[in-house]
């Protein structure tokens, strides 16, 4: 308490204005944003456009490489052309290009851009590598091309199998490492990883909010007076 004879309140004196949290990001390329290896069908992947302009996706593809066999490849000696999608259109900043395989559960094929029939990137196994390319150059991948997963991500062994995966609102860019992507622990990874057929995130990326990719979070709003001082 203070001497000013108010029972022991403080007279303050002074404010500062604290400004509301406004992320600072550094937008490059569209990358995933969710990766859904679920069960049966339940084959799902999603794109997110940060860059802060409409993205012509003319110039973007995905590929599927089937059990370490290399890009666009079903084995070492057998090329799938279905293996390579390429997008068309375009995608809005701010929001998501999904992709289901077109047997999935109607819980995943109501939030798809297109549907996918067998074979198709979108009918991978934890075991196979995904990449997003721009203009024939990876710009974002899941998995090794050149191995045979499943792949460990944030310390969940074969995370890449039977799991939905979510990008953190942190990462603003694609990752060529996959090394460093999946990370060895849940504070070291690009990515959080939810159960199989987790689907309460498909349809919207959460971005730059310094927090989880979770739920939907509050506008920071406006700034806000801070009162200080006493006498």
């Amino acid at each position: 308490g203070g001497n000013n004879g108010n029972a022991g309140d403080d007279v303050y004196i002074g404010a500062i204005e604290v400004p509301a949290f406004v992320p600072t990001v550094d937008s490059e390329n569209l990358f995933f944003s969710e990766y859904i290896e679920g069960s049966s069908n339940n084959k799902v992947l999603e794109i997110y456009n940060p860059t802060g302009a409409t993205v012509d996706l003319s110039g973007y593809s995905v590929k599927h490489s089937r059990n370490g066999a290399g890009w666009g490849m079903y084995d070492s000696d057998t090329e799938y052309p279905e293996f390579t999608h390429q997008l068309s259109g375009t995608l809005a900043n701010g929001e998501v290009y999904i992709l289901a395989a077109d047997a999935a559960s109607a819980e995943f094929l109501l939030q798809a851009d297109e549907e996918l029939s067998y074979p198709s990137v979108c009918h991978f196994n934890g075991d196979d590598a995904i990449g997003l390319f721009n203009n024939d150059v990876l710009i974002d991948v899941i998995g090794i091309p050149t191995e045979e997963g499943a792949w460990d991500v944030a310390g969940v062994s074969g995370a890449t199998g039977e799991h939905t995966l979510i990008r953190k609102s942190t990462v603003t860019t694609g990752n060529t490492d996959w090394a460093v992507s999946a990370g060895t622990s849940s504070n070291d990874s690009e990515w959080i990883v939810e159960e199989q057929d987790y689907s309460a995130n498909l349809g919207f990326h959460i971005y730059g909010t310094g927090g989880e990719n979770l739920d939907p979070i509050a506008n920071a709003g406006s700034n806000q007076t801070v009162i200080y001082g006493s006498s």
